[in-house]
């Protein structure tokens, strides 16, 4: 049976007994680990959960996640609290290659098996796939009034005396027809 082992943060799988299989074979491993990455980048409040399926391939395994989620902590971007978001991943799969590839466009998409020691590494495969599933702009709720930009006080707790700028006086694209000169007529197809 394979196991998955950590170093300091990496998370690692052996698979020196499916590497000697022959090509198709399979090795299922549920994950349930503790992702440590850096703050800044991706805060993990709970366990990374999901399953891992390997597949021997002629010069390379792959690599498949599925079913996978972890809780990730982030900053709102209206009012700066933190909040916790479940992050799911419902599949991914990369290739780690027995050797390097002659030609490389991006170092980054290139995972390789540690002929060394017959092991993968889990942790950039991880990380890349949570930070693709991010929020696009992560915020707390819907309904988040947000800080005051004027005094930055919480507009969620409670209402300021601040004066607010009133949308029909703001508008930056008022003279756009002016600069452009009027407004053209759309020819028809």
């Amino acid at each position: 049976m394979a196991s998955i082992r950590h170093k300091s943060t990496p998370l690692t799988v052996k698979v020196s007994k499916l590497w000697t299989s022959p090509e198709g074979a399979t090795m299922k491993l549920p994950l349930d680990v503790k992702l440590e990455f850096q703050p800044e980048e991706i805060n993990a409040v709970s366990d990374f959960t999901g399953d891992l399926m390997l597949i021997k391939l002629k010069d390379e395994i792959s690599a498949i996640i599925s079913n996978a989620e972890v809780d990730v902590s982030f900053a709102c971007n209206r009012c700066l609290k933190q909040f916790v978001e479940t992050i799911r991943i419902p599949g991914s799969e990369r290739q780690f290659l027995a050797g390097k590839p002659d030609k490389v466009d991006d170092l980054s998409d290139v995972f390789l098996i540690d002929m060394k020691d017959l092991t993968i590494d889990l942790n950039e495969m991880l990380r890349q796939e949570i930070i693709l599933h991010f929020p696009f702009i992560p915020v707390c709720s819907d309904s988040c009034k947000g800080l005051c930009p004027v005094c930055g006080k919480d507009r969620n707790r409670r209402p300021c005396a601040c004066k607010q700028e009133d949308s029909e006086t703001h508008q930056p694209f008022r003279d756009l027809k002016k600069i452009m000169g009027g407004t053209r007529k759309r020819a028809k197809p």
